[in-house]
């Protein structure tokens, strides 16, 4: 007998949110996708976005990120597809206007 193995439902909806996070030493914007609506009573992109970062995860994975240095402007700051990134080391997070 085979034992059948569970898929993980990742539970994320497709609608993305740009949010700007700022670390001790970098600023990175990119895309983050939001958990689906319904694990949130109140489901506000601000709300799912507490959600993603406070549920318990140790990291989040963000898309098309610019990843740029506080300390050296730099003249092309690094462009990365995806990029995962640790919640200990988040001194703030907020949401971007879209464009």
């Amino acid at each position: 007998m085979k034992k059948e193995e569970k898929k993980l439902d990742l539970q994320t909806s497709k609608e993305s949110v740009k949010i700007l996070i700022s670390t001790q030493e970098y600023l990175i914007s990119g895309r983050l996708y939001l958990p689906i609506p319904s694990v949130v009573e109140n489901p506000t992109n601000e709300n799912l976005l507490f959600y993603a970062l406070n549920c318990g995860n140790k990291f989040i994975q963000l898309y098309d990120c610019i990843i740029s240095a506080k300390e050296n402007v730099e003249y092309q700051p690094e462009k990365v597809k995806c990029y995962n990134i640790n919640l200990d080391i988040v001194h703030s997070c907020q949401i971007l206007p879209k464009n």
